[in-house]
């Protein structure tokens, strides 16, 4: 999800970088692994087309990015000890899109994917019917995030990771993205091609399942983004549940 905007002063700019939960290594990196695996996810691999497992196998398992999906019920098998990640909210920007083709600039890449997770967001997850995330922020400020509750504070499952400098996104010519959000799809036509990246994501991850059948669901509302995205916003409710069959 991209859009482009221009705001903010240098330090609020420099406040956001020091504002998020999460700013490990790790966490950065699973972002930009994210990022790489989400924009390359074709259209026919998608839930919609009745795919019943859309994920990404490695040392975290990636989970459906859920804009625009709706409700969607997967069943996936895993292997025990598997842990997860997946995003409740999650926006990129990279220099191949329109408005920002070969932009060099960090900070104006990291003002596009802050306000790619513009709004007011609620975000709720259960694991095996146990809610372990309960939270709500107002983000309609991407330089002053307001939290508006959270009913399980300073756990370790929910996650607000930013990744701090350019990473690298490859694009393939299997992208559902490539003709509406990128400016020279030729760029990757006929092989991958590099641009760089920022991404932000309000996330969770769940560490080490066992042997079983267990139940992930997560699920988001999005309001008062409305005036983005040419005026029309993109407020939703998503509804994500994972079916895991764990061995």
């Amino acid at each position: 999800m991209l859009i482009v905007l221009s705001f903010g002063s240098f330090k609020a700019f420099a406040a956001v970088l020091s504002s998020v939960n999460e700013n490990s290594t790790i966490m950065e990196n699973l972002l930009a692994e994210y990022a790489n695996w989400n924009v390359n996810v074709p259209t026919e691999q998608l839930p919609e087309e009745g795919n019943q497992c859309v994920m990404k196998t490695g040392s975290v398992i990636l989970l459906l990015d859920p804009f625009s999906k709706g409700t969607v019920t997967q069943t996936c098998n895993i292997k025990a000890g598997s842990s997860l990640l997946f995003p409740f909210y999650m926006g990129w920007c990279d220099n191949g899109a329109h408005d920002l083709y070969g932009e060099q600039s960090y900070r104006k890449i990291l003002e596009c994917a802050l306000d790619s997770d513009k709004g007011i967001v609620t975000m709720i997850a259960w694991l095996d019917g146990n809610k372990i995330v309960d939270t709500k922020v107002d983000n309609k400020d991407v330089y002053n995030l307001k939290v508006m509750y959270d009913n399980f504070p300073q756990n370790k499952i929910y996650k607000v990771i930013l990744t701090p400098s350019f990473f690298n996104l490859t694009l393939t010519n299997a992208s559902r993205f490539a003709s509406t959000t990128y400016e020279k799809p030729d760029d990757f036509a006929y092989s991958p091609f590099n641009y760089k990246a920022v991404a932000h994501c309000f996330c969770g991850i769940v560490s080490n399942l066992t042997n079983g059948n267990h139940e992930l669901r997560y699920k988001t509302i999005i309001e008062g983004s409305a005036g983005l995205a040419g005026g029309k916003g993109w407020d939703q409710e998503t509804d994500i549940t994972y079916k895991l069959n764990v061995k």
